[in-house]
């Protein structure tokens, strides 16, 4: 396929990943991590392409992101778990609400969406398998970028095709759109399953990220 200048999710969804390690100084010029209990290792990760590149998350069992929160979410999310509390306002402020459940498991998810049929709730996933990484999850749609030789005939041809709703374009490069799907796993499914298909020059789920401040 005639391919366009990629332009990474990273570029695309403008964010910036940044961890910071605490180092203390201690005798003879040795500098060792300060005192601070190492964070949880997660087992199970999923992949995903940003172009032809591969890459791993790490699924957190234990968090659930709520998008575009309400009253009757944090009712949900009781139902769902009598124990569910929300992280620190760090994380769970404006469009997002991270909840902490003993298991947040897919009977939690089921739970939450039959809770609040209009919430929408995506599992969180970590950049490494330490829970202490930096977390992303899934709100919804996917960026897709198709052969920048197509006219406007053969994008609309491919995307009644494929049965999918464009949400809007973007005017980063020829033929990117945003399409649109469900929060969770099926965006990322999705985006995989264009990717693998060799249809597309690229597909990736429209990530919300968290943000380090330095």
């Amino acid at each position: 396929m005639n391919k366009s200048t990629f332009i990474s999710a990273a570029q695309v969804l403008a964010v910036a990943l940044a961890t910071t390690l605490s180092f203390s100084a201690m005798g003879e010029g040795r500098a060792v991590v300060s005192s601070v209990r190492a964070a949880p290792q997660l087992s199970q990760s999923y992949t995903w392409y940003d172009g032809n590149r591969q890459e791993t998350v790490w699924l957190n069992p234990q968090i659930v992101a709520e998008f575009n929160p309400s009253k009757q979410g944090t009712a949900a999310a009781k139902s769902a778990d009598a124990n569910a509390k929300t992280l620190s306002a760090k994380y769970s402020k404006g469009a997002v609400r991270l909840w902490k459940m003993d298991n947040a498991g897919d009977a939690a998810l089921r739970s939450l969406a039959t809770s609040n049929a209009t919430g929408k709730y995506s599992p969180v996933f970590h950049a490494t398998s330490s829970t202490g990484s930096n977390m992303r999850a899934l709100p919804g749609n996917i960026i897709v970028y198709l052969n920048p030789t197509w006219d406007a005939a053969a994008v609309d041809g491919w995307i009644k095709a494929k049965k999918l709703e464009v949400v809007k374009k973007l005017n980063i490069g020829p033929n990117i759109y945003v399409i649109k799907t469900a929060p969770g796993l099926e965006a990322l499914n999705k985006a995989n399953e264009l990717y693998l298909s060799g249809e597309v020059a690229a597909a990736f789920p429209d990530w919300w990220q968290e943000v380090s401040n330095r």
